[in-house]
């Protein structure tokens, strides 16, 4: 009898011990931004740049001087080589493997940086090998990429890069410095449709999608007849304040890709 609670207390024990060493592991499977679990377009990462009086990252806990800079970054829209292609290959004689990736960046403190210099934006194919990246400009293509970001200032950036075929680049990887030391996320890259601006006038099945999905969610009481009138862009007007836009009456791509998520807020 001894002997067989002598066992159970034992493996008992085990048991215990092995939930406790499955707990970090567990906690690292759900953090979001692992290469298993990466961002996806219209997700927002918080996390916080520490940068030095030079505008670089602190690379080493022993800099004292530093300043901590709350960000966000999103991950908009992946560009592929076609839209570079339809754009620019008569001006710029692309030979059809530039790529790139469209970003929004939130400053929440009160200090500006300059993004290109504040952190890392890099770009790994499924087998981890790094593609070869530009910098990061404020314009698809000859943009500036020392352009500053201001306290409370919110931009859309670009970082451009070579898409080697057969070597595509699966994720954009956003490293920054805290307490000293690095921090990683993954952003899954994903091209996305670009919604056509619809405003009072517009019509077609465009129009019809847009009034079908406010109607679900409760912003217009009417039918979806194709025809962006009043009642449409007074729903448009409310569902842009449920987004924290501005209050405009019209339906560009920025809402439309918000308001055809699953979490987008139902009316109140």
């Amino acid at each position: 009898m001894l002997m067989k609670t002598t066992l159970r207390l034992a493996c008992l024990a085990m048991a215990l011990l092995l939930a406790l060493l499955a707990v970090p592991a567990a906690a690292e499977g759900a953090r979001k931004g692992t290469r298993e679990d990466p961002y996806r377009l219209g997700d927002v990462c918080a996390f916080t740049a520490e940068v030095l009086a030079d505008g670089s990252p602190r690379q080493s806990a022993d800099s004292a001087a530093y300043t901590a800079v709350p960000m966000t970054l999103r991950l908009d829209n992946y560009l592929p080589p076609e839209y570079f292609a339809g754009r620019y290959r008569q001006l710029y004689k692309f030979n059809g493997t530039e790529a790139g990736a469209q970003v929004t960046l939130t400053n929440g403190g009160d200090a500006a940086i300059v993004p290109q210099n504040a952190f890392w934006l890099t770009l790994i194919t499924a087998d981890g090998t790094q593609a070869t990246g530009f910098q990061l400009m404020d314009a698809p293509l000859g943009g500036n990429y020392g352009a500053a970001l201001g306290p409370g200032e919110e931009k859309t950036l670009y970082k451009r890069f070579v898409q080697t075929p057969g070597q595509e680049a699966s994720y954009l990887v956003l490293t920054w410095c805290e307490g000293g030391e690095r921090e990683s996320r993954y952003f899954l890259l994903e091209e996305r449709a670009i919604y056509p601006e619809l405003a009072n006038g517009s019509r077609g099945d465009d129009v019809v999608a847009l009034q079908t999905r406010l109607i679900e969610l409760g912003y217009l009481d009417d039918d979806a007849d194709g025809i962006f009138g009043p009642n449409t862009e007074a729903a448009v007007r409310a569902a842009r304040q449920a987004a924290g836009m501005d209050e405009g009456g019209v339906a560009d791509d920025a809402l439309q890709f918000l308001l055809y998520r699953e979490d987008f807020p139902a009316a109140q």
